[in-house]
């Protein structure tokens, strides 16, 4: 697969990085490498509990690893983790949602810069409320995610099919007057539907569907409760000490209906790690953004760890970008390490877990494999 730069980015240090479509073309990484992070993977699952895990490693050469361990349902008639089983992706979701709002603007059909009264008049304090301000987490919104009865209303009724309206009743105190802090809060993104759907005409997920989904050969990814899943994706279980406890209610959508839908342009998507390496490749690799968008996105200023739909991390001990993730039973990471040109992507469904040691262990595999080997000392002249 081909990598090509494209023009600098201010993330707080300078960086280039590459990027390119699909993956049908996709080699992959030298069997060395390839055996090494199986390992790491295959002995994370085993300590973790994990039923199953997924993840990928793309390289600054274009090669690529995607590994996959244990179980996606667990079980007498279960079913293995395969390259392309799709995962709850959580927050992820946002990456998605971001790209489309940033699509819009580069377009011409809306500003960051402008009150959300423009769309959503009937919101408290929707003309001090910009786009921008949901797309960073700076609206000072109570999350929903935080209302003190959403484990009963969400995962005591499991077959609950939530619509938007209902999700924007589960309010609560605001955070901080708008653009005065930054709290991360999903209701943000409920209310960017909103607006991508009146700026566009139809919903969220059709527009992800053929500006995303359909020309990057997103063939494992799904927007649960808005289009049909055709594959069958993993089950979301807890490891409680000494048993599993799993949330699915007989659909196909993740953990199950209500948690599924509830979540909405939050973090509604179903992915696999295949799908998300190449979603972020050509999301950071500037293919799917004007140069001005993709500034905008990846600006991460000192102490402000979030831009537009992208957040910063630490992969090894050096800096990276991109988005984590969680549901109910699941948790996901992808993340690009600018400096290295790497990309790291996992995917397990096991919830309540913390990936950052698995991608620590991962980012290290790869870079050691990939230091070159030092020069080797010239054999002595034999003596006379």
């Amino acid at each position: 697969m081909r990598r090509h730069s494209t023009s600098a980015i201010v993330i707080v240090l300078m960086l280039t990085i590459g990027a390119s479509l699909g993956s049908a073309s996709t080699p992959a990484a030298d069997a060395e490498l390839a055996g090494k992070l199986q390992s790491r993977l295959d002995r994370w699952r085993i300590n973790h509990h994990a039923p199953g895990v997924a993840a990928a490693v793309r390289l600054p050469d274009g090669s690529r690893w995607v590994g996959v361990s244990g179980k996606a349902i667990r079980g007498r008639d279960g079913r293995p983790v395969w390259p392309g089983t799709p995962f709850a992706v959580g927050s992820l979701t946002k990456t998605f949602m971001a790209a489309l709002v940033l699509q819009l603007r580069d377009e011409g059909h809306l500003r960051l810069g402008t009150p959300i009264s423009q769309w959503i008049p009937w919101y408290p304090k929707a003309d001090k409320i910009t786009v921008k301000m949901l797309l960073n987490h700076r609206s000072g919104i109570f999350d929903y995610f935080a209302h003190p009865r959403y484990e009963r209303l969400v995962f005591g009724r499991p077959s609950h099919k939530w619509r938007r309206s209902e999700i924007l009743k589960l309010t609560g105190p605001r955070y901080c007057a708008p653009g005065k802090c930054f709290r991360y809060s999903n209701t943000n993104y409920v209310l960017l539907d909103i607006i991508a759907t009146k700026v566009a005409g139809r919903s969220s997920a059709a527009e992800i569907r053929d500006r995303f989904l359909e020309p990057l050969g997103l063939t494992d990814t799904y927007f649960q409760g808005q289009e049909p899943i055709v594959k069958t994706p993993a089950k979301g279980y807890w490891w409680l000490g000494d048993h599993y406890r799993g949330f699915a209610d007989g659909s196909r959508r993740r953990p199950n209906t209500s948690g599924a839908t509830v979540a909405h342009t939050a973090g509604a998507m179903l992915s696999s790690a295949r799908d998300i390496s190449d979603w972020q490749d050509a999301l950071l690799g500037g293919d799917l953004l004007s140069p001005r968008s993709m500034e905008l996105m990846l600006t991460l200023p000192p102490k402000k760890p979030y831009g537009l739909g992208i957040r910063r991390a630490w992969l090894d001990g050096k800096p990276a970008i991109g988005h984590g993730g969680s549901l109910r039973g699941f948790v996901s990471i992808m993340y690009r390490l600018p400096g290295e040109d790497l990309d790291v992507v996992i995917l397990t469904n096991l919830g309540r877990t913390d990936l950052q040691g698995l991608a620590d262990k991962l980012t290290r595999v790869t870079l050691k494999h990939l230091e070159p080997e030092p020069p080797q000392d010239p054999e002595p002249e034999p003596l006379p």
